[in-house]
């Protein structure tokens, strides 16, 4: 650029010399040289500058090497080293530290150490604590108590007999209604002189008219079964809620722990309301069955009289 510059001030300045007197050439001359000189001072002074920050540059580039060089050295002292067949333990590596400059990149692991473990929890620690969690394993031993050793599937069982149990209960009972009725047929065709007859078979069917009783009382012992059902599901639950809110504890999350406790607590509330209706329903069913076995076999009585 410094170049082109000076070219161009010399074609002017010749194209204008050409055309001066003498005296105003030799002026011109003069201003020439003087500018001249300045012009090529600057040049010369650019590009002495310009050599002054390449050799800075370079002396710095020199330097950086060195230190990466001194870096790496340090690094290679530091790498695990083989003896026959036995290898120095490695560290984990975590995260990789980048150093990055206009020449290289250089890459420095750095070591992460893990202090996270958790601790080994046994069976026998799983025993509650807090006066939540000893609330909440009181009410599911209060439960256990309550169904003994029978458990849940034997009081599932237990609803599955009285529903066959009712289901032969029925059968009698329209057996028995079949039988009054067709005597009762017969005895008309001579009504006079079975009148009595007649009137005793009318009383006794009005006395056995439990027909929607009886299929209310299915109703009720199927609902006490899926009650027994969901109890179980409940109590089943909330034990292993409790559980974890105990292990959440051991790892000291006291917080989530607490929540879990609670939750626990009213699984098995709701455990316990489940039995109850099903006890419920279960004993009016047991209390009608007695009443209606009696009147379906006082039927059966009358009926062998008449």
């Amino acid at each position: 650029m410094f170049l082109y510059t000076l070219l161009t001030i010399g074609l002017i300045s010749c194209n204008l010399d050409s055309k001066l007197p003498n005296k105003e050439q030799k002026n011109n001359n003069d201003i020439k040289e003087t500018l001249g000189s300045s012009v090529q001072e600057n040049a010369l002074n650019n590009l002495y500058g310009n050599q002054e920050e390449k050799k800075d540059f370079k002396n710095f580039e020199e330097l950086k090497d060195e230190s990466l060089i001194a870096l790496a050295k340090s690094l290679a002292s530091t790498r695990p080293t083989t003896v026959g067949n036995i290898e120095s333990a490695v560290l984990p590596v975590g995260h990789v530290v980048s150093l990055e400059t206009s020449a290289n990149k250089v890459s420095i692991p750095t070591i992460s150490i893990k202090h996270n473990q958790k601790k080994e929890i046994k069976k026998e620690d799983l025993s509650p604590s807090t006066k939540e969690e000893k609330k909440a394993d009181k009410a599911i031993k209060d439960i256990e108590n309550l169904i003994r050793d029978s458990g849940f599937p034997e009081l599932i069982e237990s609803m599955y007999s009285l529903k066959h149990e009712y289901t032969l209960i029925r059968n009698n009972f329209y057996d028995v209604i079949t039988k009054i009725r067709n005597k009762k047929t017969s005895l008309i065709k001579n009504g006079r002189n079975n009148r009595d007859k007649i009137k005793e078979l009318t009383q006794l069917q009005n006395n056995l008219k439990i027909v929607d009783e009886l299929d209310e009382i299915m109703v009720h012992i199927d609902i006490a079964e899926q009650e027994i059902r969901s109890a179980a599901f409940f109590f089943n639950e909330a034990k292993e809620i409790l559980k974890e809110g105990i292990i959440k504890r051991l790892e000291s999350e006291n917080k989530v722990a607490s929540q879990l406790a609670r939750q626990a607590l009213n699984k098995v509330e709701d455990a316990l309301k489940s039995l109850e209706a099903s006890s419920s329903k279960r004993g009016l069913a047991m209390g009608r069955r007695r009443i209606i076995k009696e009147l379906i076999e006082n039927a059966k009585t009358v009926l062998s009289k008449s």
